[in-house]
């Protein structure tokens, strides 16, 4: 029963703009760092005290937040901004903005992804196999909703901090060459998008920057396994692991080898 009543609360104050906004000034001077876990739920992005330590390290699963954190930490004093692909309903790109404001580091992100969800490339991972996941369709992921993002962001002050881009990634991307990063976050599921992303964005991370592979080792994707295999088989710079609460996740840093 009291269960029931906590989620029709949550429930009810997700759907209430205002609430949200309210609660959010609350906290918004509060290191993230210390919100309680309660506030993920309500707010629908992940925060560290809502991390569940697992018993045993496995990689599924999304990126453990305090991973984010430690590589936007570590990169604060390296040449570029921060991307993320494959932002969905912002779960992770939220709090990373929210964790930059906080500590002083000026750097804005982008956050790539079609809000269509995949297209017919999927048929490339559909036949290399692995665990099933229900998102891995012609259309997964297609819940996701640019609109809806981009109101959350302002909700939470972060519009000027925060760049979406509409759009699949060979189309998106070619307009932001230019452009240098410290900090890349993966987290786009299939062979084609990783491929997509690694060769626009390897040469434009800074020398100790960090890519981030969500999905590496993930067992219902092998086709990011394959993607990064081939594109750093010719490269000094190897998969490298990290873990957090038995979140296991892989990673490069530019212009190291493991």
């Amino acid at each position: 029963m009291v269960e029931r009543v906590r989620r029709a609360a949550v429930h009810l104050a997700r759907n209430n703009p205002a609430l949200i906004c309210t609660s959010y000034r609350l906290w918004k001077n509060r290191p993230i760092e210390s919100w309680p876990g309660l506030l993920s739920k309500l707010y629908t992005i992940e925060l560290p005290r809502a991390v569940v330590r697992r018993p045993f390290a496995a990689p599924s699963g999304d990126s453990n937040v305090n991973i984010l954190f430690r590589f936007l930490e570590e990169s604060r004093g390296i040449e570029g901004d921060v991307a993320e692909c494959g932002v969905y309903l912002g779960a992770s790109i939220v709090p990373m903005a929210i964790y930059l404001e906080q500590h002083g580091i000026g750097k804005h992100i982008y956050g790539f992804d079609s809000f269509e969800g995949f297209d017919e490339s999927v048929a490339v991972d559909l036949a290399l196999g692995g665990a099933d996941d229900p998102q891995k369709r012609v259309a997964g992921f297609s819940e996701a909703s640019y609109e809806r993002l981009a109101r959350k962001l302002r909700w939470f002050e972060l519009h000027g901090r925060v760049s979406l881009v509409k759009g699949y990634f060979n189309r998106t991307l070619p307009r932001f060459s230019g452009h240098t990063f410290s900090f890349v976050h993966l987290d786009c599921d299939i062979y084609e998008s990783y491929r997509e992303t690694l060769e626009f964005f390897y040469p434009r991370v800074s020398t100790g920057g960090v890519i981030l592979f969500d999905e590496y080792n993930d067992p219902p994707w092998p086709g990011c396994n394959k993607a990064v295999d081939e594109f750093f088989a010719d490269k000094a710079e190897k998969p490298q692991m990290i873990e957090s609460d038995g979140y296991q996740k892989w990673f490069v840093r530019k212009g190291s080898a493991e």
